[in-house]
């Protein structure tokens, strides 16, 4: 099972279960590959503003942590057999503020201490 909380999600394709994860690796490796900001595309694909070979290089750098033999070849295969799988883990990295706090990911408010 994947772990919501850390960016990850389970995707079925090509009769296969992938984890994929977005984290801070995987947008180091995307970096690594295309030489484009990570954030910066990641931001654009939310949008609808983004090339296939970009959706190919993020769905690699995802599959890496727990596939890490994966190829480019093999990421565009999984997009083409389940072009949802990105929104998927992208979601996956963004949980809302309740589901973050029932995971128990949610920072208590802290109360500042009076001066003396």
């Amino acid at each position: 099972m994947a772990n919501r909380f850390m960016g990850e999600a389970t995707v079925q394709a090509n009769g296969s279960t992938y984890t994929l994860r977005c984290d801070f690796n995987a947008m180091c490796s995307f970096e690594d590959q295309t030489g484009e900001d990570a954030l910066e595309v990641f931001g654009k694909f939310e949008t609808g503003k983004v090339s296939v070979k970009h959706m190919r290089a993020m769905m690699w750098a995802f599959m890496i942590k727990h596939h890490p033999e994966s190829t480019l070849e093999e990421a565009g295969e999984l997009l083409s057999d389940n072009v949802d799988a990105l929104m998927d883990v992208i979601q996956a990295s963004s949980p809302t503020d309740e589901e973050a706090g029932q995971l128990g990911n949610v920072r208590k408010p802290t109360k500042k201490k009076a001066a003396a």
